[in-house]
């Protein structure tokens, strides 16, 4: 039995981890096939390698086609959703919860270029690196069930900000179009991102954002815009929907509470659904 499998022993979905970190370096795409439900608001970071066959998923917002060899980085907060596993379908991955990203303070010391994270999430490996990815994590899980104790915290946050370093290089050599950023302009993407993920379910407001970072409205908006090719609006937007889409999907709390969760009346919540679902939140989860 994997170390995977030895911890998640209730049912699955599951959103989050339940110790500091878990691995495994051959993961069945049945598991994954209980992701196909609904959207799901994953609260772990997670690096995931194909090693075999491939899914069609959508990753917070946009579809992708995950292939044999492709690397998957999914960071804290992120929406997923599975809509097809293919035949043999197998993964290896290495993740860390949401309690462990928040001790080690992840926002402040990611040295990831986090606009090509959101933008390219998924990202084609050569096969050698692929391999190098997987034996990596194999060679963790190994450390982890040994007669000895080689593995603490410390140890499993430095091995993740090699991981997000040697991610980093990788986009740099791929095909990524990635745009040039100073170190200002960098730290205000890292700062909205944190503060997007935190408080997008009462400001849904880029002036807020604006304020905290203390920029004005107007020079905020252009470096997030020249950042991701997103406006602050549009990435505020779209978590607020995907985060009532898997709340609908995932739960049968009542609508008018999904609507306050998100800092909305009932009738505003609707309306708002509505414009950019182009059904009320009903059908949604009726569908």
């Amino acid at each position: 039995m994997s170390l995977f499998s030895k911890i998640y022993k209730e049912p699955f979905p599951k959103y989050d981890i339940p110790v500091d970190y878990v691995m495994d370096d051959n993961v069945s795409g049945s598991i994954l096939e209980l992701y196909k439900m609904f959207p799901c608001k994953i609260k772990a970071g997670v690096f995931a390698i194909c090693l075999s066959g491939g899914a069609k998923v959508t990753l917070n917002l946009s579809e992708y086609i995950v292939k044999e060899n492709d690397f998957i980085t999914v960071i804290p907060g992120s929406f997923l959703q599975i809509h097809e596993i293919y035949e043999n379908t197998s993964l290896a991955f290495i993740g860390f919860s949401s309690n462990f990203i928040n001790t080690i303070n992840f926002w402040k010391n990611i040295t990831l270029n986090l606009a090509e994270v959101i933008n390219n999430p998924i990202l084609h490996l050569p096969r050698e690196i692929a391999i190098f990815y997987r034996d990596s994590i194999s060679l963790i899980m190994k450390a982890e069930e040994a007669p000895i104790k080689l593995l603490n915290s410390n140890i499993m946050a430095s091995i993740m900000e090699v991981f997000y370093k040697i991610h980093a290089i990788i986009y740099k050599t791929s095909n990524v179009q990635i745009a040039e950023k100073g170190p200002r302009e960098l730290e205000v993407l890292r700062e909205f991102i944190r503060l997007a993920f935190e408080n997008y379910p009462q400001e849904h407001k880029a002036t807020f954002y604006a304020n905290e970072i203390g920029l004005t409205l107007s020079h905020f908006c252009a470096t997030i815009k020249k950042a991701t090719g997103k406006t602050a609006q549009d990435i505020i937007r779209q978590l607020i929907i995907m985060d009532a889409k898997a709340q609908l999907k995932s739960s049968d709390a009542r609508i008018n509470k999904i609507a306050k969760s998100l800092g909305f009346t009932p009738t505003a919540f609707n309306r708002y659904f509505l414009e950019y679902v182009k059904m009320t939140p009903q059908e949604y989860r009726n569908s």
